[in-house]
């Protein structure tokens, strides 16, 4: 198997990289640390198998590179002679992985994938005829894994490294279920051994089943019987007792017909109570109407005045009336006859002021000393010529107002003399208004005195017609009481009856008990019966599957030696992995030697013994030891290191991976060389060079990754891997 074309979409650190393996044959696999060295060999076998080149439980959404979405990985493999393509991608999205296998027929690509991306999966390594286990550890030797099983390790322990490169854990896992069936088995045994002596225990109890079988059935003949005799005595009381709730009815039907009577008894008390109370009103009401008749005389009497009063009352009103309206006109025009007299005094007053000031102004006249023209035209006494004409004006009108007569005066006096001469009565007046009102009073009566005739002949037939009523209801008293006397007359004797059933219904009780006690006995017998039944059936039972138990005990020791001899064949010691390494030992050692005698001329070889005596107890132990033979002297393998060490180391390692892919029936053409050859001297490191060209011998294609300059020199090719902003890089040169 031939990887020739790798192809990568956002896988780890790389977002789109193609790389062509097909014209690689020797090539030093270069880089600074982090560039993507290790990942160009992870896309093979995450492509390939599904994991990474350092295997684990890596989570396959962290095979995308950051950021994305989705990684893709194609690799293009040569094999005998036909090529093959694989695709595997990982979708985050849609949390999916896919895997396709395809085969290129003529110029096209044939599927040959499963229906599911484990189908596929199978069709991949049964085509590579490999897994990942045996591919990684046939075509890597990643750093620290050229010394898998040479390392500083005992014999013992490398022979137990060995075992695990070669796959043959899966023998310490055929031996673990092999114990595990063991014990399980034993365990089987023990159980079935166990169920063979209740089995035995059963049969044994057999007779004594029986035995207790036949007791209980005739125990059982006695007690039906018993339960017989005792259940027709209990019918016989119990028709006895039937004639309880009859009379239990009578009484309570009796209780309630008295109780009837009783409350029918009460009604009518209540009843005549109310009518006692209706007669006594009606007396009390004929006594009233009684009251008004004796005054029917007086009543008649009044009917008679009421109008001539009412007459009387009327004129007394009118001359009220009349009374009151002239009083309203005097007392107006005295007070027009007041404003009168006011505004005449007032007038008289200022006309006395003003004559009083203009007799002052006249005065002036005979004391100013003007004479002639200027006497004529002195305004002093041009204003009092003005007020002595003035003067005597007013004198005359003060004496008209003085003698004129008050014109209100004599309309008062008139209407006085006119209410002197109505002669109106003011107390004669009340007194007829309070005779009209008794007149009337006693008139009124006149309607109650014709009603009250007809009420007391009503009331007085109501009376009679009530004490008949009452009379009636005494007598239904009487005969309810007797009825009452008679109700508990019967009640009495139904109480006596159901006294004397007493003693039956005891005696009833006691023979139901007995009853109950016949029939629990019976059912706990029969539930022992079904017990024993049951026990005689298991016995049957026991009896049935005792010969076919010994027969499946047989067939279990036989299974349980094949399987005791399993786990010996699996195991360590004398078991088939003993003998695997025992047979694969002298094909590895051939093979170490002829990659050996092409790395050292033929200086360097290396024994390997499967069996050494042990130290301390002398005798031989199950080991893998390496010695190593240089130019034919034999010597220890822990005293050589540097170049001669790595090229026993590379030769075992080779020889491991040569033996791995011809055991699973590859043919791998790929070589990968990851280890530190940094403390090699220049001697030492043209040896490794050789040990190198021998490898590249065995392999179509040798990847080395190293960081030393001269060594990639030396190679005759490089893939060269860088890492920027758009990813890793890969150049071919």
């Amino acid at each position: 198997m031939e990887p020739v074309l790798l192809d990568l979409q956002n896988f780890l650190s790389y977002k789109r990289e193609t790389v062509d393996l097909s014209p690689i044959t020797c090539a030093a696999l270069t880089g600074e640390n982090g560039a993507g060295k290790s990942s160009l060999l992870d896309a093979i076998t995450w492509a390939l198998f599904g994991q990474g080149t350092r295997g684990g439980t890596k989570e396959l959404d962290n095979y995308v590179t950051r950021g994305e979405k989705e990684a893709r990985v194609e690799v293009q493999i040569r094999l005998n002679g036909a090529t093959y393509k694989v695709v595997r991608g990982r979708s985050i999205a849609r949390n999916k992985s896919t895997l396709e296998f395809f085969i290129l027929d003529g110029e096209n690509w044939r599927p040959l994938s499963g229906k599911t991306l484990s189908e596929t999966q199978k069709v991949i390594e049964e085509t590579l005829r490999m897994d990942y286990r045996t591919f990684t550890a046939s075509a890597l030797v990643l750093q620290g894994q050229a010394d898998t099983f040479t390392a500083n390790m005992t014999d013992q322990e490398r022979k137990e490294a060995l075992a695990r490169i070669l796959g043959l854990d899966l023998w310490d896992r055929m031996q673990e279920r092999a114990r595990e069936r063991v014990r399980q088995l034993r365990a089987e045994a023990q159980a079935m051994e166990l169920n063979r002596k209740r089995f035995l225990e059963l049969v044994s109890e057999k007779d004594g089943l029986v035995s207790r079988q036949a007791a209980i059935n005739q125990e059982l003949g006695t007690l039906a019987a018993q339960v017989e005799d005792i259940s027709s005595k209990a019918t016989d009381l119990e028709a006895r007792l039937k004639q309880k709730p009859v009379l239990e009815q009578a009484l309570a039907d009796t209780c309630r017909a008295m109780q009837k009577a009783v409350a029918e008894i009460q009604a009518n008390d209540q009843e005549m109570t109310r009518a006692r109370q209706q007669i006594a009103q009606a007396e009390q009401q004929i006594k009233t109407a009684e009251t008004i008749l004796a005054r029917r005389e007086e009543i008649e009497v009044a009917v008679g005045m009421e109008a001539e009063i009412a007459q009387d009352v009327a004129e007394f009103d009118r001359q009220a009336q009349e009374y009151m309206k002239l009083q309203g006109e005097i007392a107006r025009l005295q007070q027009q006859e007041a404003a009168w007299n006011q505004k005449v005094a007032a007038e008289v007053a200022r006309l006395e002021a003003q004559v009083e000031s203009a007799a002052k102004q006249a005065g002036l006249l005979g004391s100013v000393p003007c004479s002639g023209e200027v006497k004529s035209s002195c305004p002093l006494l041009a204003s009092a010529r003005k007020a002595s004409e003035l003067l005597s004006q007013v004198k005359e009108r003060l004496a008209q107002l003085k003698t004129q007569a008050n014109p209100y005066t004599k309309q008062r006096l008139e209407l006085e003399q006119t209410l002197a001469s109505l002669e109106y009565d003011q107390e004669a007046h009340k007194a007829a208004r309070a005779a009209l009102e008794d007149v009337r009073k006693t008139a009124r009566l006149k309607a109650e005195l014709d009603a009250a005739a007809e009420k007391v002949a009503m009331l007085t037939a109501r009376i009679a017609e009530l004490q008949d009523q009452i009379a009636a209801l005494e007598q239904k008293n009487q005969a309810l009481s007797a009825e009452v006397d008679n109700l508990k007359a019967r009640e009495a004797s139904i109480v006596q009856e159901i006294e004397a059933l007493k003693p039956i219904a005891m005696e009833l009780s006691q023979v139901q008990s007995q009853l109950n006690d016949l029939r629990r006995h019976e059912a706990a017998l029969r539930t022992e019966l079904g017990r024993v039944e049951s026990s005689l059936e298991q016995v049957a039972r026991a009896e049935a599957e005792l010969a076919e138990h010994e027969e499946k005990a047989h067939a279990l020791k036989e299974e349980l030696a094949v399987y005791e001899v399993l786990d010996q064949a699996c195991g360590k010691k004398g078991g088939v992995p003993a003998l695997v390494v025992e047979n694969a030992v002298p094909e590895i050692e051939r093979l170490a030697n002829d990659m050996l005698s092409r790395m050292a001329g033929g200086r360097l070889a290396v024994r390997l013994d499967t069996q050494a005596e042990g130290k301390t107890t002398g005798t031989m132990q199950e080991v893998l030891r390496i010695t190593v033979l240089d130019g034919g002297m034999e010597r220890p393998y822990q005293t050589y290191s540097g170049a001669e060490r790595f090229m026993v180391d590379l030769a075992l390692r080779v020889a491991l991976s040569k033996f791995l892919a011809h055991r699973a029936g590859a043919e791998i053409k790929l070589f990968v060389l990851d280890e530190g050859l940094g403390a090699c001297d220049q001697a030492n490191r043209q040896a490794v060079m050789q040990a190198i060209q021998a490898v590249a011998q065995e392999f179509g294609k040798v990847l080395v990754i190293t960081h030393i300059a001269e060594l990639q020199d030396a190679l005759p090719q490089r893939i060269e891997v860088t890492k920027g902003p758009d990813g890793s890089k890969v150049k071919v040169a």
